[in-house]
């Protein structure tokens, strides 16, 4: 608050100096001794959005009074924020310190976030909002990763006078946050670590049926809260003791805050993700990573977008399944797999590359010997792939269709059947993988 006396407040250029100044210094109100104003002084407080008060009452009795009252209503805060500071810290998990923000708050929303995605979250009592009231928002940092980035933040939105006493509640809650969320998350690492855990989820091996186990038992295996959008993320090797300490470096590396839990062929872990391109994004990113370790042999799998703790078993399965059709072999393009692409990796786990060549050149010799195979074989796979649709496949090529069935019926002449049933799908997968070899020779 800003107060001038008699003696300076002369003239309306000098209330819009101090106006101006009292913007500077946020300050909420100006009072001056009681005057006239123009309209282009009070226009001005009004966009400054500074209160301009008059008053009757000597200034330097009122600036005292004013102090008096402020270190008054400050101490008074100050003891509001200290009991609150001893409440939150005897919080016995995270849902119930910030059920004690929200109710300090007069019953406001409050959101953990992890990662852009809500973790825990209190709704608040939508009774006690004024629609009409202006609100903000206030978002702070509760822990920050190796690199600077924001991992976890407290958000909620009070109306905007309350705003820096949320500020403040805020600050004090923080260090009790933090020690929770540390605290589930060891917790949570600690218990998932035993092998039975994880294979219960996912079955006793790679390749055996899968046996889901209830929601109750997935909660007590994983006591981090996954409530909020977040993927699965299954991690398969063979020789899990070897590359142990690398995976954790590079999981570590993306995502310091999750728990990567281990079972029988590797490790599992939940993310966070905001929405879909959240999601595209992390994959992206895990791609890269996975194309700069070759050698660990790594296969991995991600599973569609989950919502609720119940979801997480359907989760892990989706990224297991997915890992399984992974091929470490092709770092980045082809060691990771999403869910939604499982089944166009179906043929490469039935029909490796180099056992598709053996039997390419003794079931077609002539196909394989004629110097436009490459082309004849790409064309009938568009073909096939498109459902038989000459127009699809020849604009999949970015050929004319009179050039696409030309080069269908060289390879028919070649020795491809097209037209009994029964030779439609071998013929395929035998093909497919013969194009898929082609490729990565190509890259090589």
């Amino acid at each position: 608050i800003v107060i001038l006396t008699q003696g300076v407040a002369r003239g309306g250029w000098m209330i819009s100096a101090a106006l101006r100044y009292a913007w500077e210094r946020r300050a909420c109100a100006l009072i001056v001794p009681e005057q006239s104003y123009t309209e282009t002084v009070i226009e001005l407080a009004r966009r400054l959005g500074v209160s301009l008060l008059t008053t009757e009452r000597g200034m330097t009795r009122l600036a005292l009074d004013v102090a008096i009252q402020i270190g008054v209503a400050r101490a008074g805060s100050l003891a509001r924020v200290q009991s609150f500071t001893e409440r939150v810290s005897q919080a016995a998990d995270l849902a119930q310190a910030l059920d004690l923000i929200s109710s300090e708050l007069g019953g406001a929303p409050v959101a953990l976030e992890t990662s852009g995605a809500i973790a825990v979250s209190v709704p608040g009592d939508e009774s006690a909002a004024d629609a009409e009231a202006d609100r903000s928002t206030v978002r702070r940092p509760v822990s920050l990763t190796q690199d600077g980035r924001q991992s976890d933040a407290l958000s909620t939105e009070v109306p905007s006078p309350a705003r820096t006493f949320a500020e403040q509640i805020f600050s004090a809650a923080i260090p009790s946050i933090r020690a929770l969320l540390t605290s589930s998350r060891l917790q949570a690492t600690r218990e998932s670590l035993p092998a039975i855990s994880i294979t219960a989820l996912t079955g006793t091996a790679r390749l055996r049926g899968l046996r889901p186990p209830s929601p109750e038992f997935l909660d007590d295996v994983f006591r981090w809260p996954v409530n909020g959008d977040y993927i699965a993320v299954c991690v398969i090797t063979d020789d899990r003791e070897r590359v142990g300490t690398a995976v954790h470096q590079i999981w570590n590396a993306g995502f310091p805050d999750v728990p990567l839990a281990r079972f029988s062929d590797g490790w599992v872990g939940f993310v966070p993700v905001a929405d879909a391109d959240r999601r595209a994004e992390l994959v992206e990113r895990m791609r890269q990573q996975l194309a700069g370790v070759p050698a660990l042999g790594l296969a991995v799998g991600v599973s569609g977008i989950r919502r609720t703790s119940e979801q997480a078993v359907d989760g892990v399965h989706e990224a297991w399944l997915a890992a399984s059709v992974a091929d470490p072999r092709r770092p980045g393009t082809g060691s990771l797999v999403g869910f939604e692409d499982a089944s166009s990796r179906l043929l490469d786990r039935f029909l490796p590359d180099d056992l598709a060549l053996q039997l390419a050149s003794a079931m077609l010799p002539e196909l394989v010997a004629d110097p436009a195979a490459e082309q004849l074989i790409a064309a009938v796979v568009a073909y096939l792939s498109n459902q038989g649709s000459i127009t699809a496949a020849a604009a999949h090529l970015g050929v004319h269709r009179n050039t696409l069935q030309a080069r269908i019926r060289r390879a028919e002449q070649l020795g491809v059947r097209l037209s009994p049933p029964e030779e439609v799908l071998p013929t395929h997968m035998l093909l497919a993988a013969l194009v898929r070899a082609g490729s990565e020779g190509g890259e090589r």
